[in-house]
């Protein structure tokens, strides 16, 4: 498991740490995709790799508030670009009164970080940089600007302009009268601390780097001061951070140099893409897939599994397509496996990470579900009956909570999946089999009128209807197989299909009989 490869490296590196913090954050810039959700569990993840080991872990999040506002997101109103350049936390929200945009934003995330049972300690960095908590921080980095500029400058490939050295600033200044980060650095005066700054709506003031509070530091900065003010162990990026040459290895000699601290253990992610869903991803909310959507067809175990099972570089697909199923079927199997005793130790581990109990094997088949619902025409009552013969338990918690994702992913993405039965017989398919084969369609007929107490029961009678034939064991498996698409064809049009014992109990006796007479 890969959570605990770097846990045994944070504890190699830093064996002596009383407390180990692992650090995330995000900005609060709009709806968060369920790629950035990656931002949040690959340190988590670490975070109860550590724990596992028995050491004492902080889980920080910290939610980059004080950011400037750069754009209005897709489907916002374009009045919201008279507030680019102002700090995210005094932007009002687009969607509610009363409250800042960043607070909109953040409270949405952090719901659904919980949901799926995580609950950081967050640190909201527009109070911190307003409380003065970094003010010294601030200033020994104003006081160093031409170091700080000399590393920046050693990263990049063209040469530095005449004079950019010397007017190099780490920071940005929120604009005392407008609010907007639109100002210029006029001039600094490290003995007394003082900034004169203009800005372009036309204010020129003078303000202290101690005492002020509309300061802060520019990203490259910002990011390695967090890392000594938090003494963070480790922290994840996204791929493009991690680069080489990129701001993370900018920011390791900033605070190797200026700040004088040991960066930590770091891991770079890589995108998540999406298959399926094309049409949620051109909503016009900022054109986003969100975790919120995503419980919506998913079990938070489920998801805490599809981000556990891969290695943070590795990329791979969320599936709203016909995939769900399989991914269903598959942690289903796993989570049976892994409490029968029969799961090998490496995917026993990776669900470990995801608080998966014994309860979840009460939750009934979401491949049945889903395949039924359309069947019964979404008659809840119907398929209630029908999957008591599954061992289902209707009136369970469990049943309702998959039977409600099962019913959203059919009606939102799972069209094509959806099993129609042919409207007429199939006539031009029966007059291709021969005397044999057609017995086995009268001989069906006859299953028809029996009553079963489950599917398996009907299951296994369809398997007897060829058995009367003398073959060898895997001949009479190849003739079964061929006795299953014979009915598929007649019934969908189709070689394969839906498990055939409850299909038939789902669909209407006579409905069944129209498509065996001929």
């Amino acid at each position: 498991m890969w959570a605990n490869e770097i846990a045994e490296k944070i504890i190699k590196e830093r064996p002596n740490e009383k407390v180990y913090t692992i650090a995330s954050g995000a900005s609060p810039s709009g709806f968060v995709h369920i790629g950035n959700f990656r931002e949040v569990l690959t340190p988590y993840l670490v975070a109860v790799a550590l724990k596992k080991m028995g050491k004492n872990v902080r889980f920080i999040f910290s939610i980059d508030e004080f950011d400037r506002f750069r754009k209005a997101p897709v489907g916002l109103p374009e009045e919201f670009n008279k507030y680019i350049g102002m700090p995210y936390v005094d932007v009002p929200s687009p969607f509610t009164e009363g409250e800042s945009y960043a607070s909109y934003f953040e409270k949405r995330f952090l719901g659904e970080l919980e949901a799926v049972g995580i609950v950081p300690e967050c640190i909201y960095q527009a109070k911190e940089y307003r409380s003065g908590r970094y003010a010294k921080k601030i200033k020994l980095a104003m006081d160093k600007r031409r170091e700080i500029f000399d590393i920046i400058d050693s990263f990049r490939t063209q040469d530095a302009e005449e004079g950019e050295r010397d007017n190099f600033y780490p920071i940005s200044i929120y604009c005392d009268k407008c609010g907007k980060d639109f100002t210029t650095i006029l001039s600094y005066d490290e003995k007394s601390g003082d900034i004169k700054y203009k800005c372009a709506c036309g204010e020129e003031k003078t303000i202290n780097v101690l005492e002020a509070r509309n300061i802060k530091l520019q990203w490259k900065v910002d990011w390695p001061m967090r890392w000594q003010e938090e003494n963070v162990a480790f922290e994840s990026g996204g791929m493009d951070h991690f680069t080489k040459n990129g701001s993370h290895d900018v920011a390791e000699r900033v605070s190797r140099e200026i700040f004088g601290y040991e960066p930590p253990v770091s891991e770079g992610f890589n995108f998540i893409g999406v298959k399926g869903g094309g049409a949620k991803m051109s909503s016009s909310k900022g054109n986003v897939l969100t975790l919120t959507e995503l419980l919506k067809v998913y079990d938070k175990h489920q998801i805490l599994w599809l981000y556990a099972k891969y290695k943070p570089m590795q990329s791979f697909n969320i599936a709203f397509d016909n995939d769900v199923i399989r991914y269903y079927s598959e942690f289903d199997r796993f989570v049976k496996a892994m409490f029968d005793g029969k799961l090998d130790a490496g995917n026993t581990e990776i669900l470990s990470y995801t608080g998966v109990t014994k309860d979840y094997l009460n939750y009934p088949n979401f491949s049945y579900l889903a395949t039924f619902l359309p069947i019964v025409n979404f008659n809840e009552r119907m398929l209630a009956e029908l999957m008591k013969k599954e061992n289902a338990d209707p009136a369970s918690k469990y049943y309702k909570e998959r039977l409600e994702k099962a019913k959203y992913w059919v009606e939102t993405y799972g069209k094509e999946y959806q099993v129609n039965l042919l409207t007429e017989p199939n006539t031009e398919f029966y007059s291709t089999l021969n005397s044999d084969e057609k017995s086995w369609v009268k001989k069906t007929i006859e299953l028809l009128d029996k009553t079963y107490a489950s599917s398996d029961e009907l299951q296994t009678e369809l398997y007897g209807v060829v058995k009367y034939l003398d073959l060898e064991p895997a001949e009479l498996k190849k003739t079964q197989k061929r006795y299953f698409e014979i009915l598929y064809n007649l019934l969908l049009g189709a070689s394969s299909g839906p498990k055939l014992g409850i299909f038939l109990m789902a669909v209407p006796k006579e409905k069944l009989l129209k498509q065996f007479t001929f």
